[in-house]
Order: structure tokens, then sequence, then C-alpha cells
């Protein structure tokens, strides 16, 4: 490992608030599946088993937070809520504000074709990253990650803060006597059971943001929230 690297990684451990007892751990969590094919000769395994089981921490842990923040609240509520916190687009912010994607260890030929860009495989390596902390430092350090992470954000959130990004742009493009937006389905990446799509928001018949997500729903929502943040910085 290059001294660059080992100081890259012992500053993420800070922003974890973790240091890793088996270092081979995070390395994983951040080794996407085109690099452990292509560099046999480190023997490093990809991040794809730990994002089976960051997920499923992950969304333990959430819904410990929403739980405690209201105890009596409504199971549908809570769901909806867990389901905005963990969403994709969630996830990829939070793995771009840790330094994630430039940790990324990528083959070649996912380098190539833009794969450091993929806010999905952001989202997937924040997810090995909390299986990691979680294997290494049992649920309490995840816990304290994701507490971190995710606890100033509950404190207060309801249901309200669930904006329907593509009825707002619908609504705005009306009031304008414009055609609605279309969304279309430019890729499907991933196995069948971690699909993600790829999905470009089109209005007057020019693409104008592109969304992914684990649903096709996920993503157009993605595209639409990009298309607002798009048409908010154009001057009036």
């Amino acid at each position: 490992m290059t001294r660059p690297r080992e100081e890259a990684l012992a500053e993420l451990q800070q922003k974890l608030g973790h240091v890793f007892q088996v270092p081979s751990r995070l390395e994983q969590a951040l080794t996407h599946v085109s690099d452990a094919h292509e560099d046999l000769s480190r023997k490093t395994r990809h991040n794809e088993p730990l994002e089976f089981l960051g997920d499923s921490v992950l969304g333990f842990l959430v819904a410990v937070l929403l739980h405690r923040q209201a105890p009596d609240g409504g199971e549908g509520t809570k769901s909806k809520l867990k389901a905005h916190l963990v969403a994709a687009p969630s996830l990829a912010r939070r793995a771009e504000a840790l330094g994630l994607p430039e940790l990324l260890r990528l083959g070649r030929g996912e380098e190539k074709t833009g794969g450091r860009a993929k806010t999905a495989l952001w989202g997937d390596a924040y997810e090995a990253v909390i299986a990691a902390l979680y294997l290494d430092g049992g649920i309490e350090a995840a816990e304290r990650f994701v507490e971190s992470e995710f606890g100033a954000e509950i404190v207060g959130l309801d249901e309200r803060a669930l904006r329907d990004f593509k009825t707002r742009l619908q609504e705005q493009l009306q009031a304008e006597g414009r055609a609605v937006p279309q969304y279309v389905v430019v890729e499907e990446l991933g196995p069948s059971h971690r699909r993600r799509f790829r999905v470009q928001c089109v209005i007057d018949g020019a693409p104008v943001a592109t969304g992914e997500g684990h649903s096709k729903k996920e993503a157009q929502q993605e595209a639409a929230r990009q298309a607002l943040e798009e048409r908010d910085r154009q001057p009036r």
C-alpha cells in the first residue's frame, strides 16, 4: 500500500470514528468487483458481500433511530421516512462527503468507462463500509457512525419532508404552459437482486438531468430533483 493511500485511509477512519483492528476489512469495503478480478495478486476480496450485510445493518440502525424519535409513531410514516433516508441518492451524497469515490479500487476497464463517477457505486461502498464497521467493531461501532450521519437529520423529520420532486417539477412546467416531463430508462445496472436504474428526465424533448436508484421510481425522483436544482440555478 502506498503512503498516500495509508494517509487517506487513516483520515477516513477518523471520519468514521473507528480505527480498524483488521485493516483489510476497510480495504474490502472499498474494492469493486472489477478490481478484485483484475488484480488477484493482492488477494483482496471485493465489496459485494459487504453491501448485502451493510444494507441490513443500516436499515436496522436507522429504524432504531426513527423509533427513538417517535416511539408511538405510525409504522407507515416511519417506513416512508426510512426509505427516504437510506435511498441510493442519500447514500451517494453521504459517500461523497466521506471521500469514498476517490478511495474506490476499480479495475482498469471500469475506470476507463467512467465507473468512478457512478453514484450507484458510491452508495454501494457506503453500505459496505457500514458492514466493515460492524464486523470490526461490533454493533456499537456501526451505531455510533450511523447516529452521527443520520441522527441530526432524523430530529424533527416528518412525512412533510418527503417532497415529491416529480409532482413539483410537473406543476412548475404546467404553470409555464409547457408539457409534462418524460422519464426514460437509459441503463439498467447490477445483478437481478441488486438492480439499479439510470433514468433521464426529458423536458421539451431534451434531457436535462439524470438520476439513479434501486427502483425506477427512485431513479425518477432523483432525476426530477436534479432537474429542479438545475432550474433553480438558471436566471429567471
